[in-house]
């Protein structure tokens, strides 16, 4: 196992630097996918087993430099390659599984995954044993011809698999290489630039995803401006402004002013997409409590325990909960009459929670739940595509806590 390899420099001097070239060159590319990955946030899971994947690959190129470049080559270092390429193909069914998953489907992975497992275990026996060249060559073949019926009886479409395909294509090449000429070692190679493949179309996709959500984005902009700014608010909020002119007329100027600084902010957050301060949105929260303080319902107290205000959100998220718990949490209880603003960090999120002490579980008109749901809908969508926060909602026996999570950083 640790005896030395006899070579005739002569004879496949070439054939080393051929080898010695595309190790090279799998290694910077390894390591350009390698800073990406440290660089990326989003899809961790799957991600991590393209960086296991990518540092097998590494692991097994650093055995073949190590064997290429040594006045005393070692049959150990061609057999430590052989397995870190071998365990190759089960991290990426592993990747591939994940995929389905994420998309929702039911795809019976286990028989796949054992399959490739028993490949590797045989690739790894037969280096251990020194039979190179054309047995290994034909399990790597063997390997990725598995892989490739596995990705067609997916429920993958062609047209989705098809970077997959094309990708399994070069693994495929170096072991036929390696049957045909012993000497050739470009395994390692046909693998990288299966990931290559894989990779950078997977961000060609997700960068196409990010344009497409964008685009629906904008086209629900006027939508949005027209379902959040709620018709039958405006419509109160002028009459009782009206009604103020007779009772106090001192307070008929700042109330509408108030009124339209509300009205221009509303514009303003939903024709932009860009991410405000929190201290901003807070104003706009403001804004909306005096204005729904001076109509005719019942009155209410809003407590503030605002821990950490140094972090951005999108426009017109925490306002619309707050207009909730107004409109359908105390102003549907008889009991009720007080709604809690609390911003804290936990578990590596910043954390806003509007909680109200108002009806909680009970029984809501079919309108007023129509009417909420939307608006829950909209800061749930606002979230997700400008900050990859979310909103979750629980009915507590006496009042509701809704609350927004934003990753930290």
């Amino acid at each position: 196992m640790i005896d030395q390899i006899e070579k005739d420099y002569s004879i496949y001097y070439p054939v080393d630097v051929v080898n010695l070239t595309l190790s090279l060159i799998s290694l910077f590319l390894c390591g350009l996918i390698l800073i990406i990955l440290i660089q990326m946030r989003k899809d961790r899971k799957k991600m991590g087993w393209v960086l296991i994947g990518i540092s097998l690959i590494m692991c097994g190129q650093t055995f073949q430099l190590v064997l290429e470049t040594s006045d005393e080559r070692y049959m150990i270092h061609a057999a430590f390659a052989r397995m870190c390429y071998a365990l190759v193909a089960p991290v990426f069914t592993l990747y591939f599984i994940e995929t389905e998953q994420e998309s929702g489907e039911k795809w019976d992975h286990r028989f796949w995954l054992m399959v490739q497992f028993l490949i590797a275990v045989l690739v790894g026996a037969t280096a251990i044993l020194g039979e190179f060249g054309f047995f290994t060559g034909l399990a790597f073949l063997f390997q990725y011809v598995v892989g490739i019926v596995m990705l067609l009886m997916s429920s993958k479409s062609i047209k989705a698999s098809m970077s997959f395909v094309i990708g399994e294509i070069f693994p495929i090449g170096a072991a036929i290489g390696e049957m045909t000429y012993e000497e050739i070692d470009v395994v390692g190679f046909g693998i990288t630039m299966l990931y290559m493949v894989v990779f950078f179309s997977y961000q060609l996709e997700t960068d196409r995803e990010i344009l497409q959500s964008q685009a629906e984005l904008s086209e629900k902009r006027v939508s949005l401006l027209m379902e959040q700014i709620h018709p039958h608010f405006i419509y109160n909020s002028l009459q009782q402004i009206a009604l103020l002119s007779d009772e106090d007329a001192k307070a008929v100027k700042p109330a509408i002013l108030n009124f339209s600084g509300y009205l221009r902010r509303k514009f303003q957050a939903l024709t932009g997409d860009s991410m405000i301060p929190f201290e901003e949105e807070m104003e706009h929260v403001d804004m909306y409590i005096e204005l729904a303080d001076i109509l005719p319902s019942r009155k209410f107290v809003v407590e503030k325990d605002l821990q950490v205000t140094d972090f951005k959100l999108p426009p017109l998220t925490l306002q619309p909960l707050v207009e909730n718990a107004i409109q359908y949490g105390i102003g549907m209880s008889e009991e009720g009459d007080r709604i809690r603003i609390r911003s804290f960090t936990e578990g590596g999120y910043i954390k806003i929670q509007v909680i109200d002490d108002g009806h909680g579980k009970k029984t809501r008109l079919p309108t007023q739940k129509a009417y909420k749901s939307v608006g829950t809908e909209n800061v749930r969508t606002r979230l997700k595509l400008l900050c990859n926060g979310e909103l979750s909602i629980r009915k507590l026996e006496q009042g509701t806590e809704a609350e927004i999570r934003i990753p930290e950083g």
